[in-house]
């Protein structure tokens, strides 16, 4: 258990996610990305306890000790992870989603797919699901920072470069993504011990598989899926680090035309790809405050 949150776990049929809380008022959750978990997300979650919200920071779908073989982990899934543990949580009223990363994914899929029961939107580092794919196929420079999506696919091998040697291809990998660190050192050991566990790895890698491999979905959830390209009807704060080297800040420059609702996007100087990590004193605050809006 995470000092200062509290434990607790939500059945939700397919997969029970297990998450840690805060705070009293409305519900707002905070889903993580890769590679993370929930505990990373404590100031965060903190912050908004102490602006008036009840947060809540699930380990997504196939982190432990959230279920690990899920029966799949293509964003519909995780968008309807995240209302479903809403509704759960807070029968009856809209939620506010806090994404990051992968997150960020599931929050604007969820705001795409049932715009009723989302009140307000956050991503953080993760643009339009459109502005993303986009730059996939005409952007050079963004392919180039993503070219480890393409080594996940491949099933076992990843697996392998993953774990091998203490984790240190994500150690590289993630001082790429924010150059100026995005977690203290004890904080990385205890993602990475999430990651040990068994069958966690395979579940973060098939987030990619799921997402660029149409067999790896779910017929069952193609009515979810189909709302991916759809514009954001609600409120929507974009939060970008200046210096992230995961996805470009430029790849969501005049990407406004994808969202229909209110939409506000915000750079931060001199950090990566974990802004609310890195410049917490700036993000926490912008956050909250848009929520509360």
């Amino acid at each position: 258990m995470t000092a200062g949150l509290a434990p607790g776990s939500t059945d939700l049929g397919a997969v029970r996610l297990h998450w840690l809380a805060a705070g009293d008022g409305p519900l707002v959750l905070c889903l993580h990305g890769f590679p993370d978990h929930a505990p990373t997300l404590r100031p965060l979650v903190e912050h908004l306890a102490g602006a008036g919200f009840r947060a809540v920071a699930p380990f997504m779908r196939g982190y432990a000790p959230s279920t690990v073989d899920a029966p799949g982990f293509e964003p519909a899934a995780l968008a309807r992870d995240a209302l479903d543990l809403a509704d759960a949580l807070a029968p009856g009223r809209p939620v506010r989603l806090v994404g990051h990363d992968w997150g960020g994914v599931a929050a604007l899929h969820a705001a795409q797919w049932a715009p009723a029961r989302v009140e307000r939107v956050v991503s953080v580092a993760m643009p339009h699901a459109r502005a993303f794919a986009t730059a996939l196929r005409r952007d050079p420079g963004q392919l180039r920072r993503s070219w480890y999506e393409f080594l996940f696919l491949a099933e076992g091998f990843a697996e392998r470069v993953v774990a091998d040697d203490g984790m240190a291809f994500l150690d590289r990998l993630v001082a790429e993504w924010s150059p100026g660190g995005a977690m203290l050192p004890e904080e990385w050991e205890a993602v990475k011990r999430t990651l040990a566990l068994p069958g966690v790895i395979p579940a973060a890698l098939g987030y990619y598989r799921a997402a660029l491999l149409a067999g790896r979905r779910d017929p069952a959830l193609a009515e979810v899926a189909a709302a991916w390209a759809e514009p954001v009807p609600v409120p929507a704060l974009l939060i970008v680090g200046a210096d992230d080297g995961c996805i470009a800040p430029s790849v969501s420059e005049g990407q406004e035309r994808y969202f229909t609702g209110p939409y506000r996007r915000e750079v931060i100087p001199g950090v990566g790809h974990w802004p609310h990590r890195e410049a917490p004193a700036v993000v926490e605050p912008m956050i909250a405050e848009f929520l509360a809006a």
